[in-house]
């Protein structure tokens, strides 16, 4: 096979031809590779063939008299983890044009929807202004850039939205389940927010004293060191953020804040920096390694690994000794699913990783490989199994 075709393959190509979505180069490819057959040797558009037996067997006649094999790369490694020849391709595709003509497809595709497959999450957030205007953030976009007198995506593009110093005033910024999003605040923080959560700024955030905003689910920040002078002294702006009656003062930090409202535990984890947690009259600094939980009133501090807890950043399920129902939680969140549980729920603990970008299907698989639990789909709905 040419070189520079080496990453097509022939099935995925018949079947983007028949969808109408094969593009220029592959169609000309395909061309090309069904000229190197000959006349006698395979003429798919004359053929009048009336069952598909009759069919394959002349397929595997021509086959079997020499049809030189060579490997082709598979369709996907997760649906097709056998490698092609091409002599196989031809059957693939055979059966496809035969199946087309004869309205088998119809059925096919009929079936194949209904077990349409669980992606996961995109780049999708909501940005809510101060008159209660919702706008809908560009899925095709890293994030929300918002500067000192304007809005617009990191990129430097533009957001169409009327200039009336939105900046100034209250915003929300919003992800939905199976959503996240990159905002960067007016003081050069960056936030990175996972699904089902949200930020919301104070009017004037950076010309204040201090800079604070609200936090829903978790978020990722690395904060910016801003200085502010106060009598004629420099002093570092503080960055507070609030989750409920609790606070979170930080002196120029990367950490990460886990705190949603259908979990028991606030969760602030450090990796740079300084960082203080307040709850009520009780109060605890902590350093880069270690997370403080506040729970019932109560702050607790440990050590933990801090690859586990920022993995959701870096497109990564990671776990270490974790039930199934915390793990659970976060694949319902990226792949807006429903998950209910049938009998006992395992008290396995499980760990592991896996990318974030792969479908349901994968990451629910490469739980059950452990053996202590199982699952079955319906639908947007996971129900556990013992």
């Amino acid at each position: 096979m040419d070189q520079r075709y080496k990453n097509y393959s022939i099935p995925e190509i018949a079947y983007k031809w028949q969808k109408g979505t094969a593009t220029p180069e592959e169609k000309a490819f395909y061309e090309q590779w069904y000229a190197s057959f000959n006349d006698e040797e395979l003429d798919l558009r004359e053929t009048n063939y009336t069952g598909f037996d009759e069919l394959e067997k002349s397929l595997y006649s021509k086959i079997s008299a020499g049809i030189k094999e060579e490997k082709m790369r598979p369709l996907t490694a997760k649906l097709f983890p056998l490698w092609f020849t091409s002599a196989a391709a031809i059957l693939v595709f055979a059966f496809g044009f035969f199946a087309y003509q004869s309205g088998w497809m119809s059925l096919l595709t009929s079936t194949n929807k209904t077990k349409t497959e669980i992606l996961p999450g995109t780049n999708t957030a909501t940005l809510k202004l101060s008159n209660g205007k919702i706008l809908q953030l560009s899925n095709n976009k890293l994030g929300l850039k918002i500067n000192s007198a304007d809005l617009e995506y990191i990129d430097g593009s533009d957001i169409a939205l009327e200039k009336t110093s939105v900046v100034s005033k209250e915003m929300e910024i919003k992800t939905p389940n199976g959503g996240t999003y990159q905002v960067e605040l007016p003081d050069g923080t960056k936030v990175w927010l996972n699904a089902s959560s949200s930020i919301m700024l104070a009017a004037n955030f950076s010309s204040s004293f201090e800079r604070r905003l609200k936090l829903q689910g978790e978020a990722y920040f690395e904060v910016a060191k801003v200085s502010t002078s106060v009598n004629g002294v420099q002093k570092r702006k503080p960055f507070i953020i609030t989750v409920d009656n609790k606070a979170i003062e930080v002196l120029g930090t990367h950490f990460n804040v886990r705190a949603y409202s259908t979990e028991p535990s606030i969760r602030t984890t450090l990796l740079e920096g300084s960082v203080k947690v307040v709850n009520g009259n009780s109060e605890k600094k902590i350093i880069p390694g270690e997370q403080a939980t506040v729970v019932n009133g109560l702050i607790n501090v440990n050590k933990v690994d801090v690859e586990d807890v920022i993995a959701w950043k870096n497109g990564i399920f990671q776990f270490s000794n974790e039930g199934i129902e915390r793990i659970m939680q976060d694949i319902a969140r990226w792949y807006n699913i429903e998950v209910v549980y049938n009998g006992p729920v395992t008290k396995e603990s499980f760990g592991g990783a896996i990318s974030r970008n792969k479908p349901l299907k994968d990451v629910l698989s490469s739980l059950e490989e452990t053996g202590g639990v199982h699952f079955k789909v319906e639908g947007r709905r996971v129900i556990v199994m013992p």
